[in-house]
């Protein structure tokens, strides 16, 4: 599926206010904003960006605790958190709203990497996830919902490792760990008749299979692989919602320069109520 298409059409239901961080404004960055005021009225927080309304804070951490106040007080329907920091920017949510925050083990956003007509959703992407394999299925299987319930998809997962089927075993007890953590995950799927796929350290197999939700090994490895694609690869990173916040979150990597389809998906959440 062509989710680039999907988000642009529900985008397109209703034009919704958005508040987004930005500190940099990058010629490419203005572009993605001014693209996307088709679809989003936007409340830039951080730099002053001509055209927009505009909350200037050079501070980088008062510009998130703003970006959060927005959303607290309903002057804005959602937020792309842009270019502040991520764990703080949380935090400050927590704070904000009052509520208990959730372990970073446990806190589930939904990544989809697309290049040209293919999409895939990818978890494991923050270091702190995937280290447990209880911690991996509680994410995996949040994921799995989401893709069935909310957009009507049935997941094809890759599950990965870090070792091929023919490597030796017993000298890194670290790796060995990890690489049984992962068999074991694979046959948790399998016994829970999802179909899957052990794909061990060869991400490109998976991509080439297309599988449509691709589950690194660790978190460690994951970021990494992301950050890749993204920044080296011309892969674009459609979204990285929050899940179970109760608002519209969408989060991203701070070093990205365009922001129009973190904007986009912000917009269809609202118009679709999927949170």
């Amino acid at each position: 599926m062509d989710f680039s298409k999907l988000f642009l059409e529900q985008a397109k239901k209703q034009k919704r206010k958005i508040g987004i961080a930005i500190m940099r404004p990058v010629p490419e960055t203005i572009k993605s904003l001014k693209k996307a005021s088709k679809y989003a009225d936007l409340v830039v927080v951080g730099a002053k960006v001509k055209g927009f309304e505009n909350i200037v804070e050079p501070d980088q951490d008062k510009a998130s605790e703003i970006l959060i106040q927005l959303l607290k007080e309903k002057k804005v329907e959602g937020i792309v958190r842009g270019q502040v920091k991520d764990s703080y920017t949380l935090e400050v949510f927590f704070k904000q709203f009052q509520m208990t925050p959730i372990p970073s083990s446990h806190k589930v956003y939904v990544g989809i990497m697309q290049k040209a007509d293919y999409s895939f959703f990818i978890t494991t992407s923050s270091v702190y996830q995937g280290l447990t394999l209880e911690d991996k299925i509680f994410e995996v299987e949040r994921i799995i919902r989401h893709m069935k319930e909310d957009l009507g998809v049935e997941p094809k997962i890759a599950v990965m490792g870090i070792l091929r089927p023919s490597s030796n075993r017993g000298k890194y007890k670290l790796i060995d760990d990890i690489t049984e953590q992962c068999t074991k995950f694979y046959e948790y799927l399998v016994s829970k008749g999802y179909d899957a796929k052990e794909y061990y350290m060869e991400y490109e197999t998976a991509v080439w299979d297309r599988r449509n939700l691709i589950v690194p090994s660790i978190g460690f490895v994951g970021n990494s692989w992301i950050k890749s694609l993204l920044y080296l690869g011309d892969w674009r990173l459609l979204t990285t919602n929050y899940l179970d916040l109760g608002v519209v979150y969408e989060d991203g990597s701070r070093n990205e320069k365009d922001f129009f389809w973190h904007i986009i998906h912000a917009v269809a959440l609202c118009n679709n109520q999927v949170k």
